[in-house]
């Protein structure tokens, strides 16, 4: 039995499948900041903003991959110090975003501090204690492209209410549903029906 969706599947685009994969790879691999920034739509943003106010994140950051530099970059944060923490350099060998780019598995820690793969390197480049962290792959553009994290902030000595299995399953919907967003409209651009 065909899907629904089979009614729209034109063989002639089929074969073009494997060159819009490529443009796209070609795409990803020059990404910088302000591209990615000007791809995110206020559609995108909102997804990504209620996803990590629904699971209590004191803030949440994009992380894209930069396979050059061996760093994950924070791409976009919501947070109040979002101007200093983008463009934060994260090396691909060092702390628990790496693991989840690596490992392309979610994870969630709600006691971060204790944790010896935790990199406190950005909290005290802030000034601030991560008490939980949910970390996510990010895939777009037919790839895995970095990771979606979230935390929540240690209040003076008490301890952060931490992440629970569910709020692993949002961000991770959320992940894919920005996946989509992305996708549509990189796709809608090469087929010259968006300007991105």
């Amino acid at each position: 039995m065909s899907s629904p969706l089979n009614l729209i599947a034109d063989p002639d685009f089929a074969e073009i499948r494997g060159q819009i994969e490529e443009r796209l790879q070609h795409w990803a691999d020059d990404l910088d900041l302000q591209a990615f920034a000007d791809l995110l739509d206020p559609m995108m943003r909102r997804v990504l903003h209620g996803a990590f106010q629904w699971v209590g994140a004191s803030e949440g950051t994009i992380w894209l991959a930069d396979m050059a530099e061996k760093a994950l970059i924070a791409a976009y944060n919501t947070g109040s110090d979002a101007d200093e923490l983008v463009g934060f350099r994260q090396p691909l060998n060092q702390g628990i975003i790496s693991l989840v780019f690596a490992n392309e598995q979610p994870y969630c820690e709600n006691e971060i501090g204790a944790r010896e793969a935790h990199d406190s390197t950005l909290d005290q480049k802030l000034g601030k204690r991560t008490g939980a962290m949910l970390a996510v792959p990010f895939h777009f553009a037919f790839g895995l492209r970095g990771v979606i994290s979230c935390v929540q902030f240690l209040e003076r000595d008490s301890p952060a209410p931490g992440f629970h299995a569910r709020h692993i399953d949002e961000i991770s919907l959320s992940a894919r549903l920005v996946e989509r967003l992305i996708n549509s409209r990189l796709i809608a651009a090469i087929m010259g029906l968006e300007d991105v």
